[in-house]
């Protein structure tokens, strides 16, 4: 389960497009990683790129609170005061996403799926690659934060 939860955490960090513009965007300020409006899309890059160089504190500010994980393992809620203790074992490489589709549900609900593929191990164990994942974003007091996500080992194409 610690597998897919670090790749669960990959997978939101990475994506396409950004479907979200900043509110100051008019008044042509510049976006910072502390912005509050950060697309869902460039928070789930964010959160591979903590896992890649093992960074705790820059992935639970990119997830932003408590979230649903389901992998192959079964169902948790991931609480990020335990993220440290969840990913300790875990050693990830670079992780690649793929068919990245942002899907809004109004102004503050946002569904982003894609393919991810990388190298990651936990406890020992290789997890699956590629993995097809989906991840909820609500918007809470102006910021995107990570409310569910899913992975399931991509199967492989027919031959």
């Amino acid at each position: 389960m610690r597998n897919r939860v670090a790749m669960l955490v990959m997978l939101v960090t990475l994506g396409s497009t950004s479907l979200v513009a900043p509110a100051n965007a008019q008044a042509g300020a510049k976006q910072t990683a502390s912005n509050t409006v950060i697309a869902p899309i460039d928070r789930e890059r964010s959160i591979f790129t903590a896992l890649e160089k093992n960074d705790v504190t820059a992935f639970n500010n990119a997830v932003g609170a408590d979230f649903m994980y389901v992998s192959g393992d079964g169902a948790m809620k991931w609480e990020v005061s335990k993220s440290a203790e969840l990913l300790k074992t875990c050693k990830t490489g670079k992780q690649t996403l793929s068919n990245v589709t942002s899907t809004p549900q109004g102004d503050d609900l946002m569904i982003l799926t894609y393919t991810v593929t990388g190298e990651q191990t936990c406890n020992g164990k290789k997890s699956p690659s590629p993995t097809n994942a989906m991840s909820v974003w609500r918007k809470v007091g102006g910021r995107w934060i990570a409310i569910a996500h899913s992975e399931t080992p991509a199967v492989p194409a027919a031959k």
